[in-house]
């Protein structure tokens, strides 16, 4: 018998048993099929903790390399991701080609920031396929920043432990916050969501598109500078601190020792929104003016998933001209049990706004577009590289990836129907309670809503369990228990040092997006729009009292439209 997901959708088979990667159905650009399609099976980021493990590991690929040098194709290339150079080397011309196409180049990130970027990478990858004698595996080494792939071509996951290696370098050198949310600008100021998959990060963020005044920033990789005021009105974010007596702190534990240490003695080194380096004495900051936040994108083109199409159907027509990976055929049956979502979109792209969108997929016969629809959003985990200034006008996207943004709104989102409140401002405690045990809708754990971070999972998770243990049993609030617990991970004490300056900074929301359960609401195309509306009112407002509940929203909403 067929499985489920055999009957709504299908991939063609591998041309041999061994191999890693083959070419998909013709759509897109190109789609590309990779063997696994998810994470790996087996997975370990803590080879430093086994002696001679990681030179083990880059032995067998460096072997592999020159053994194959003479019949098999190999490419490195260096690309910038914010500031840290990071060089990939790997025989899978797939993910060479996402590679590339995804972030900068040297010589481009120069040319479009101004920055001149470092000369040696401080991240290595490898990633091998048809290495014998090894398991389809990801590792990684924190003390020497090596990700090692073996025998898969899954880009996402490539890309998820490149950008936790990097997260880990900018929050320990400089204190940067890593972020796995979306964000786009609003009359000037910075709108950030941060959810775990599946909550609607992505519709929210599009969907904000449809006002004016915006302008798109990131997709799924936000990284943030917590910034303080000097005296002279410099906003200036300190990455080292040198004290009077010879002490030095660095990275994410410079903000909170000045607000500490408020009299203390010493310089700091600090890079300003310009990204050039200052240096002032600790007496010239500003002790009476709060940390302000800036948000900078990360990707120069988005690796994101091409169900973008059901919430926002005119991204259809740019996603279908990309690079795609894991993109199926839709089945008949996928078809006829989703054909009032292929309607909906079928008749947004005919009436589109967007001239080439509605002469382009608009005008073709419908069974055609019906089939193209399909498969894009049929398989949750297909991908496209997506020029998001195909979408949007290059106007009205942030493509100078050091172009600082203030925040000054921040929405985690979560989906669960038990709940009567639909958005409200979350008090210190609240926000990091719902970032430490936060949910897919699934039901799966995401610390800090962060799946990507390249840290010790299991030692995080035993934390937090011994974490929410203590709570129930002390009966004290969660994050009153973290505060007072003793030898917790370092990396998770850095997660919410970072939190605690970005709660300091912006307005903080939990946003439910279940507005479909309200009686009144006739579909999810209006349950969208009134979350958006939602959304809007809370980027208004400032107090920090503010409540609605899916009784009320609609009288603080409904009058704006």
């Amino acid at each position: 018998m067929a499985s489920v997901h055999e009957r709504l959708y299908v991939f063609p088979p591998p041309p041999s048993p061994d191999a890693v990667e083959w070419p998909g159905e013709p759509i897109g650009r190109s789609n590309v099929v990779t063997r696994t399609r998810s994470r790996t099976q087996y997975h370990d980021k803590t080879v430093d903790d086994q002696p001679g493990f990681r030179e083990h590991l880059v032995n067998v690929a460096i072997a592999h390399l020159v053994q194959n040098a003479g019949h098999e194709a190999s490419f490195l290339h260096d690309v910038i991701i914010h500031g840290v150079r990071v060089r990939a080397i790997t025989n899978s011309p797939h993910l060479a080609e996402f590679w590339q196409e995804n972030w900068y180049a040297p010589e481009e990130w120069s040319r479009v920031t101004g920055v001149t970027p470092p000369a040696e990478p401080q991240v290595i990858v490898y990633a091998l396929g048809h290495v014998r004698g090894e398991r389809e595996a990801a590792y990684y080494s924190r003390q020497t920043n090596t990700i090692i792939f073996f025998n898969t071509s899954y880009y996402g996951q490539l890309k998820s432990w490149v950008l936790g290696a990097v997260g880990r370098i900018l929050a320990e050198e400089y204190g940067i916050h890593s972020i796995h949310g979306a964000c786009v600008e609003r009359e000037g100021e910075g709108v950030l969501y941060i959810a775990p998959t599946g909550t609607g990060k992505s519709t929210s963020s599009y969907g904000l598109m449809t006002f004016t005044g915006t302008r798109f920033h990131s997709d799924d990789w936000v990284y943030v500078r917590y910034c303080r005021f000097t005296r002279m009105d410099q906003l200036l974010m300190p990455f080292e601190i040198k004290t009077a007596n010879g002490e030095t702190i660095r990275g994410y534990e410079c903000n909170p020792w000045i607000a500490a240490h408020p009299r203390a003695r010493g310089i700091a080194r600090c890079l300003n929104l310009e990204n050039q380096e200052v240096t002032v004495d600790l007496a010239d900051f500003d002790h009476d003016r709060g940390l302000q936040a800036f948000a900078y994108t990360s990707e120069k083109v988005f690796y994101l998933r091409s169900n973008l199409v059901e919430s926002f159907p005119d991204a259809a027509d740019a996603i279908l001209r990309s690079n795609l990976e894991n993109t199926p055929s839709a089945t008949s049956s996928f078809m006829s049990s989703n054909q009032a979502t292929i309607d909906s979109i079928l008749n947004d792209l005919q009436n589109s706004e967007i001239l080439r969108v509605r002469d382009g997929l608009g005008a073709l016969p419908p069974p055609a577009v019906r089939g193209l629809v399909s498969s894009l959003y049929a398989f949750d985990n297909s991908r496209a590289m997506l020029d998001i200034t195909q979408v949007f006008p290059i106007d009205r996207v942030i493509t100078n990836p050091m172009e600082p943004v203030r925040l000054t709104t921040v929405f985690l989102l979560k989906r669960d129907p038990t709940d009567p409140i639909v958005l409200d401002v979350l008090s210190l405690a609240g926000f990091m309670k719902r970032l430490l045990i936060g949910q897919t809708p699934d039901g799966k754990r995401e610390i800090a809503y962060n799946a990507y971070r390249a840290v010790n999972d299991s030692l995080e998770r035993e934390a937090v369990d011994g974490l929410i243990e203590a709570s129930e049993q002390m009966d004290q609030a969660l994050y009153d228990v973290f505060g007072k617990a003793p030898d917790l991970p370092r990396t998770l004490m850095e997660e919410f040092s970072l939190f605690r300056d970005m709660y300091g900074a912006t307005l903080c929301y939990d946003l439910n997006t279940t507005l479909q359960r309200d009686p009144h609401v006739g579909s999810k195309k209006e349950a969208v729009q009134l979350t958006l509306k939602l959304i809007l009112r809370g980027i208004e407002n400032r107090d920090r009292q503010f409540c609605l509940t899916i009784d009320n929203y609609r009288q603080s909403i409904l009058p704006r439209v």
